[in-house]
């Protein structure tokens, strides 16, 4: 099944306040609502231009494909590009615990790869 997970790119930039931040920038409450509730219906393509122009990201970032059974599930099948494994990553959380040692590993690999 093919589903969208804005979560996760949001939790990615820090963006904690789903359903705030959707309607700060230009959704109605009802789109927003369903957006982070992930029962959207269909999914618009002006909407997904907003979210990857709002989120720096790609549609394959905010869309993810999960077998609906094991006959499905094709290690060489391309909606494997789009299957997201383990959970939402919060790398804002994730930088708060790190010693100060790791903070500029991070920021060494950020910088050289801008």
């Amino acid at each position: 099944m093919i589903s969208i997970n804005i979560q996760r790119v949001m939790n990615a930039r820090g963006i904690t306040t789903y359903y705030k931040f959707l309607v700060k920038n230009g959704f109605t409450p009802s789109t927003a609502t369903k957006l982070v509730n992930n029962t959207i219906e269909y999914f618009k393509f002006d909407h997904i231009e907003k979210l990857c122009n709002l989120l720096n990201c790609t549609p394959n970032d905010l869309i993810e494909w999960t077998p609906n059974d094991k006959s499905e599930d094709k290690a060489n099948h391309p909606l494997q590009a789009i299957r997201k494994r383990g959970g939402n990553v919060n790398l804002t959380e994730i930088l708060k615990t790190l010693p100060m040692d790791k903070l500029k590993e991070v920021e060494k690999l950020i910088q050289d790869s801008i």
